[in-house]
């Protein structure tokens, strides 16, 4: 199994937010307006103040206040490439009610890939899921990933280890040939390359995809799921009937056919984005109840969804059981992906 590496003794950055504390709402489970007035929430971001993870943090808390009547801190942690937020969470004494906002694929990732963190995913328990949506290829406006004739192409990443779901194993699914340039800083260096000439194509959010194609200079190229995209009904799904991988994969004995389904589906299921809300499970079960319930109720108001709207974030809530599955299907994937991935890690450095 591939690492990541990530530098020791990093410094956290703790930037903590008060905000004022609201009053428990009488709707939640009996003795939960008693068990969780006054208490202290502190939710850990693991990027810096103004990125998506920090703009949901913020836009929820003044409901989780208001609903729990709790006292909330929203805490950006950046520090070790967001395992700093991770460990606030995962060593948080019992009455420390401490929740991480993170995407699942990356947090299962991180846990089973460093056991220095000492820490696996039986160590959280969901909350909730803010925001889900499928990966996309988006690059050249003249490509056609279906065309025979594409030949080798060119992605722009960040890194090869931050792309090997959403690049690495949909081209072994697809059979295409794929080469990595690394080093681009962020969306606006990928795109920037796309436009320039230097690469075809970088993996993003559907939402960040979406905006990329008002210039009319990029268009979504396929999008990372198995079946087609209501938002984008007309563009090429990866895995299932009618996929890319079918229509690339025509002919091929049918042994072949169903490793490169596999493979696909393993691409899906990893790579789909679901920021997601989690807690330690040393937190006691009464406590879990109510923070369940108050995350549930917060997740689906209207003032969260208008407040994260208003920055420019969708918001596709699903609460704790829904997330809780969502996880399991998460680290089943990668346990099962994980030879592939190091086979594509190993490929695709440059």
């Amino acid at each position: 199994m591939f690492l990541k590496v990530f530098a020791a003794g990093t410094a956290l950055a703790f930037a903590p937010v008060v905000i004022s504390q609201g009053h428990a709402n009488p709707a939640l489970p009996a003795g939960c307006a008693e068990r969780m007035q006054g208490q202290r929430l502190t939710l850990a971001v693991p990027n810096a103040a103004g990125g998506g993870f920090d703009i949901y943090a913020r836009s929820l808390a003044p409901e989780l206040e208001r609903i729990g009547g709790v006292t909330v801190r929203v805490s950006n942690m950046p520090g070790g490439g967001g395992k700093a937020a991770l460990l606030r969470v995962a060593d948080a004494p019992p009455d420390d009610f401490a929740v991480l906002i993170e995407n699942a694929g990356d947090l299962v990732a991180e846990l089973l890939e460093d056991p220095s963190l000492g820490h696996t995913p039986e160590d959280f328990r969901a909350l909730g899921i803010v925001q889900r949506e499928p990966e996309t290829w988006v690059g050249r406006a003249d490509l056609d990933l279906a065309s025979v004739g594409t030949g080798p192409l060119v992605a722009a990443v960040s890194s090869v280890e931050a792309n090997l779901a959403t690049v690495g194993l949909p081209t072994m699914a697809t059979g295409q040939t794929v080469r990595f340039v690394a080093g681009y800083a962020g969306s606006g260096d990928q795109f920037a390359s796309v436009l320039r000439g230097e690469t075809d194509f970088t993996s993003k959010a559907l939402g960040t995809a979406r905006r990329a194609m008002k210039s009319g200079d990029m268009k979504v190229l396929l999008v990372l799921s198995d079946g087609p995209d209501p938002m984008l009904p007309d563009v090429p799904w990866l895995a299932g009937e009618g996929g890319l991988v079918a229509k690339l994969t025509e002919g091929l004995p049918e042994a072949e056919r169903a490793e490169r389904q596999r493979i696909a589906q393993l691409a899906v299921s990893l790579s789909s984005g679901a920021r997601i809300l989690v807690n330690s499970a040393a937190v006691p079960e009464d406590a879990q109840v109510c923070l369940n319930a108050i995350f549930d109720a917060a997740l689906v108001s209207p003032a969260f969804r208008d407040a994260a709207q208003a920055q420019g974030r969708e918001v596709t809530p699903l609460g704790a059981q829904d997330a809780a599955r969502i996880l399991g299907q998460k680290v089943d994937a990668y346990v099962q992906a994980a030879p592939l991935l190091a086979t594509a890690a190993a490929q695709l450095r440059p």
